[in-house]
């Protein structure tokens, strides 16, 4: 288990509108930098009067294109993971009250036989305890809050 705070999966997905403005801030940043250097090497340098924009105005409308696609195609793919992780979630307790039926069903027909289905069990839980935190690290979970028929059934 990671011992840093990892933020949950859902602070870490932008909205359009921050996105939109971050592409446009890369998108100015690229245009301001290059007239900058055009302005060093030309009108500097070379002594020659005229700055060219629209190679500048080219590279940086591409920059914004490039990076706003990009930041909305990983915005796409987290969204689609967390509604993977939410799904998970719900089925969660569904799959702990099957595993304690079954669990239950062992201990009745064969007492002995309990203990490599509740491993079973623990192995399954822990595997779905992973997935969660690491969708909501945040959200402390723990045992189902199902009975647990190993510590409560008395022998027959």
């Amino acid at each position: 288990m990671k011992l840093s705070a990892a933020r949950p999966l859902s602070h870490q997905i932008f909205s359009k509108s921050r996105i939109f403005f971050t592409s446009l801030l890369c998108g100015c940043a690229v245009i301001a930098g290059s007239v900058f250097l055009q302005w060093l090497v030309y009108d500097d340098w070379l002594h020659r009067s005229g700055i060219r924009v629209v190679g500048s105005l080219l590279a940086g409308v591409l920059t914004y294109a490039f990076s706003n696609r990009f930041q909305l195609t990983i915005r796409e793919r987290r969204i689609e993971m967390l509604g993977r992780f939410e799904t998970i979630a719900r089925m969660n307790d569904q799959i702990r009250n099957a595993l304690q039926v079954i669990e239950c069903a062992t201990y009745a027909t064969n007492p002995q036989a309990t203990e490599p289905v509740r491993n079973a069990v623990d192995r399954i839980e822990g595997i779905l305890e992973e997935v969660l935190i690491s969708a909501h690290p945040s959200q402390p979970r723990g045992k189902s809050n199902c009975i647990n028929f190993r510590h409560t059934a008395a022998p027959l």
